[in-house]
């Protein structure tokens, strides 16, 4: 069982802090036991029809299942129809946090890296110059030194998605060669041996959304608070606002 905590909630639009580990939609492969499923059994939303709002449960985005963070969920057709004009034309600024393998020492870095689905692995992505353009930007926190994890070094980042490609963030990181700690996907073997006893989830985390909400049209930032994994890390007392 996940513990699914409401960040908030108005006449339009829930926010909710998704759980690593938890599936968005249901699918062939995850038939149950989703956000979807909990929305559905927990509120009285009406999705008797064929839009894309009942087919999602007003679920307006996506979070890759061992990312955790903020998520918005409409309650109306026309909220959701809203919600996803925004995401459409980029005016939603999302912030995540990720810890990665390897030390970074460039305070700023721009991205554009087109993505495309690996034609021999259907669970990776690729940047390849035939993919859809993908544009982050990732802001250096700082080198954090964990000794638990003997001599390897980590840096911890801020990264600014500015288009929504299928694990964007972290097809980025990797093309950097410094996967996101704990992805199973592109992470290597050597890399996930040495750091499962210690974190036991993938670190990255959808820490802020901004957006403007159905209706009045207000411009809001939400938050979702680290999680634990993250607020353990040694160098966390000089980073207190991220």
């Amino acid at each position: 069982m996940f513990l699914i905590n409401k960040v908030f909630e108005n006449d339009s639009v829930f926010i909710f802090d998704k759980p690593a580990g938890l599936v968005i939609n249901r699918s062939d492969t995850t038939p149950s036991g989703t956000l979807q499923d909990y929305i559905e059994e927990n509120f009285n939303l009406d999705l008797i029809g064929g839009s894309e709002f009942c087919s999602r449960s007003g679920i307006v985005h996506r979070l890759d299942k061992d990312t955790s963070g903020v998520i918005l969920v409409a309650k109306s057709e026309e909220a959701f129809l809203y919600l996803k004009s925004q995401f459409q034309n980029r005016t939603v600024h999302k912030e995540y946090v990720a810890l990665v393998h390897g030390k970074i020492t460039d305070k700023l870095i721009k991205i554009n890296a087109p993505i495309k689905r690996n034609p021999t692995n259907r669970m990776k992505m690729g940047v390849t110059p035939t993919g859809r353009p993908a544009l982050t930007d990732i802001e250096l926190v700082g080198e954090v030194k964990i000794p638990d994890c003997g001599l390897q070094e980590f840096s911890l980042l801020k990264a600014f998605p500015k288009t929504g490609r299928t694990h964007q963030i972290r097809v980025h990181l990797s093309a950097l060669n410094h996967p996101v700690v704990g992805d199973k996907i592109y992470s290597t073997r050597k890399q996930l041996d040495s750091i499962s006893d210690y974190f036991g989830r993938m670190m990255l985390h959808a820490h802020k959304i901004t957006f403007r909400l159905p209706v009045n049209q207000e411009t809001v930032t939400y938050e979702a608070p680290l999680p634990k994994k993250f607020l353990d890390l040694p160098m966390y007392k000089n980073y207190s606002n991220p």
